[in-house]
């Protein structure tokens, strides 16, 4: 499980984005600003991938519906983590236990 401090945004114009329907990722960079995990975000009706570990770096993807949703949360809430679970094969992204109620400043 790595904590996440810093992120980039790249979004793709043009009818087909940058690559076979990937309208936009998000690079997650950990402390040492190492690249801890990419997140693609396909337009509708393109079959999405499964997430993957490649070397120390955790790809995930999912619907650029998703894409706002997920700028809010690394936007507004920390810590934030990344972590790879084996046993399904797939990338989560989290944050720790918060009060209910909290309130963001």
């Amino acid at each position: 499980m790595k904590e996440i401090k810093n992120y980039a945004v790249q979004m793709y114009g043009g009818p087909a984005g940058s690559e076979k329907g990937v309208r936009a990722k998000i690079f997650l960079f950990d402390s040492t600003n190492v690249t801890a995990g990419i997140l693609s975000f396909y337009d509708p009706g393109h079959t999405i991938p499964k997430d993957k570990r490649v070397g120390v770096s955790i790809r995930m993807a999912m619907y650029a519906t998703e894409l706002h949703g997920m700028v809010d949360i690394l936007r507004n809430e920390a810590p934030i983590y990344l972590l790879w679970q084996e046993s399904e094969k797939r990338g989560i992204l989290s944050t720790s236990q918060e009060p209910v109620g909290e309130g963001e400043l």
